[in-house]
């Protein structure tokens, strides 16, 4: 049992640490890159999102995953 909770914390660990799009949830997000004045700025490879915040934790970007593919199911 106490190797389970220790997975399950480890996974916990490492899922907040993926980044998520603000706007579709999606982990397909990379630094812009360029000048560097970009140098704080994101950019979501599947809904075009370029902005400076990003988020952090699995729950809130999956909630906003399932939103989005329900808004543009074309994009699935």
């Amino acid at each position: 049992m106490k190797k389970s909770n220790e997975r399950k914390n480890e996974f916990k660990k490492v899922s907040d640490r993926i980044k998520y799009c603000p706007t579709c949830g999606s982990t397909n997000i990379f630094w812009a890159f360029g000048l560097p004045q970009l140098w704080s700025l994101w950019e979501c490879k599947e809904c075009g999102y370029k902005g400076a915040l990003v988020l952090e934790g699995g729950n809130l970007g999956a909630k906003l995953r399932e939103e989005w593919k329900k808004k543009h199911p074309e994009t699935q």
